[in-house]
């Protein structure tokens, strides 16, 4: 290996040990007390490499949310959605959807966001960075939902429907289990996605789409 190829190498091992230590942090001690001071000590570097590889808290916090965009987006793309009805389908999707929005780190995803969106003192490029994101978004997961509703993907109105449906049970959940001792409840969760499945079926029939499979 090259001494250029090694210090690359070192270079993305650091700041995912850096961005990991962001998450730990603000999900331990709160976003507020998560400062680059006590990033840096978690992920065992000094404040001049935080500085060299992000510039800046902001910016630090912002690659922390480009991160996970990426992730979103693998996940997306390697995907597959199968099944003879619409609820079998859509209860894929949750799974696949569960993969990004149940786990700890969207908790600090969202803090962040909250944060980096309204604090006056944050930049017009890092706010229109974090709006930017929020466009892509639903966009982001077409794919997902055209394997599952088929034709009836087409109608964007349905597709928002059900992310933002699912997204928000999901995103309740983790919510709940960092507050007591949650356990699963596969009986609301399967309510959950023949409500969503109802919900699409009335709409795609009013509007003479066809549903795969329903």
């Amino acid at each position: 290996m090259t001494e250029a190829r090694r210090r690359r190498t070192d270079g993305l091992v650091t700041r995912s040990r850096v961005l990991d230590a962001a998450v730990a942090s603000i999900l331990e001690k709160g976003y507020y007390r998560t400062s680059s001071n006590e990033i840096a000590r978690r992920a065992g570097v000094t404040w001049g490499t935080l500085q060299h590889q992000f510039g800046s808290r902001e910016l630090l916090l912002l690659e922390v949310l480009n991160e996970r965009w990426h992730e979103l987006q693998q996940a997306v793309a390697i995907a597959e959605v199968q099944g003879d009805t619409l609820e079998a389908r859509l209860d894929q999707v949750l799974d696949v959807l569960a993969a990004h929005y149940g786990q700890p780190a969207q908790l600090a995803a969202l803090q962040i966001v909250l944060d980096l969106s309204r604090d006056p003192a944050v930049s017009s490029a890092t706010k229109e960075a974090v709006a930017a994101h929020g466009e892509r978004l639903t966009r982001a997961w077409q794919p997902l939902f055209k394997q599952a509703l088929g034709d009836a993907s087409s109608d964007t109105t349905l597709v928002r429907f059900a992310f933002v449906t699912l997204r928000g049970y999901l995103t309740g959940n983790l919510v709940a289990s960092h507050i007591a001792r949650t356990g699963s409840d596969r009986t609301v969760r399967d309510m959950l996605v023949q409500g969503v499945a109802c919900a699409i079926r009335e709409r795609a029939a009013e509007r003479g789409i066809s549903v795969a499979g329903a």
